[in-house]
């Protein structure tokens, strides 16, 4: 993976979620873009979808790395070592990749597979994502799935889907109230690329699932006539219930804001605090949270960091684990499967500060069916983790503890 920061995919995903404030009506130009042709690839345009900002990367301060081991290693940050191990359990609640994965028609494997993952105490966000490339043999195809809260806002919605003449779309009646709307389109005549399901609830939960008939976002080289995944395969995935389970750990609050670690802008970007020997591939931000998509030697790593001002559920959830001599709580699972991903894997490390402040850091190995990676623990340890995490100069949005 070569280094894209203007084209890949976390930047474009985090562009567009930018729109969620103002509602949905995806832009089919930025959904998929022109085609490949006579075996080159050409340039897409952007991803358009919904929900939550990116804000501007600043640099702030730099942290000295260690050697990281190729495929993973014991050895941790600089900064871990100064609370008390690893102890509890991180959050185990549902996963955006083992819902879809696990609704998937039969014959139909997961070659890669990140996302999010809500749970007991879990911290609340404006969206959850999730990609997926899937094969059911007949070509690798990307399928996306991102789940929102619009709250009371108005959303718009409802056809058309682009400015693209080879587009089919329809709004259908949702299950209680809700509506569907369901497209397709290419923007090169012939079999249709790109398919798109969105579900509008009525009480503001929004789920929009696309499918692509190419392999990942980055590179676009058209791997299928048609996704693997057909319209209307996706607007049931899009109406299916058990999406509301997410809710909880759903804000309403703006997505379109642009603040993003603390009063004063990011103090640290995610990527100063890797270990040497990472290469990122891709790196994106939104209010209160950091993601990159980072590999060493063939192997691949999906880092994610949140920050928040702990609520009262999450104060009780943390008492479970003893404090250190500095007053840091921690808790932590490392290299658990994700269930239905067949596959991935991820660890993840909670910490607690006296200061109120928590951070969760999410390292995911998304390898799946057929990879040799498969299985494996992700590349960095619950160690290095809990030093990403232990980081003095990450900060909630909007202040200190409450």
């Amino acid at each position: 993976m070569s280094e894209q920061s203007e084209h890949d995919f976390e930047d474009r995903l985090a562009q567009v979620l930018r729109r969620t404030g103002d509602g949905f009506r995806p832009d089919g130009p930025h959904l998929v873009a022109a085609g490949a042709a006579r075996g080159r690839r050409r340039q897409r345009r952007q991803l358009a979808l919904v929900a939550a900002a990116a804000a501007a990367v600043v640099a702030a301060g730099g942290l000295t790395a260690v050697a990281l081991p190729p495929g993973g290693g014991a050895a941790a940050g600089p900064a871990a070592g100064r609370s008390g191990g690893p102890s509890g359990a991180a959050a185990d609640g549902p996963s955006l990749v083992s819902v879809l994965a696990e609704r998937l028609p039969a014959g139909v494997r997961v070659l890669r597979s990140a996302g999010d993952r809500s749970g007991v105490a879990g911290l609340r966000v404006a969206h959850e994502t999730a990609e997926l490339t899937l094969d059911d043999g007949h070509g690798a195809s990307l399928v996306t799935v991102l789940v929102s809260d619009a709250g009371g806002r108005q959303v718009k919605s409802g056809c058309p889907l682009s400015n693209s003449s080879n587009e089919a779309c329809e709004v259908r009646p949702g299950p209680d109230g809700g509506s569907l709307t369901v497209g397709a389109m290419d923007p090169d005549p012939g079999p249709r690329g790109t398919g798109t399901a969105a579900f509008t609830g009525p009480d503001g939960l929004r789920v929009v699932l696309s499918a692509y008939s190419f392999a990942d976002q980055e590179h676009q080289d058209r791997t299928r006539p048609t996704p693997v995944l057909t319209p209307d395969q996706l607007a049931a995935l899009a109406a299916d219930p058990v999406w509301a389970t997410f809710r909880s750990g759903l804000s309403p609050d703006d997505a379109s804001a642009t603040d993003a670690f603390g009063p004063d802008g990011p103090p640290v970007r995610l990527r100063e605090l890797l270990p040497s020997g990472l290469r990122v591939a891709s790196a994106s931000e939104w209010v209160g949270g950091q993601r990159l998509t980072a590999a060493q030697d063939g192997h691949e790593l999906v880092l994610t960091v949140r920050a928040q001002r702990a609520d009262r559920a999450a104060r009780d959830w943390f008492a479970a684990a003893p404090a250190g001599a500095d007053g840091v709580r921690v808790r932590a699972t490392a290299a658990r499967e994700v269930p239905g991903s067949q596959g991935a894997t991820e660890s993840a490390v909670d910490v607690l500060r006296p200061d109120g402040v928590r951070v969760r850091v999410t390292a995911v190995n998304p390898a799946g069916a057929g990879s040799p990676d498969a299985g494996k623990p992700p590349l960095l340890s619950a160690e290095q983790l809990r030093g990403i995490a232990l980081d003095p100069r990450w900060a909630a949005p909007g202040g200190g503890a409450q």
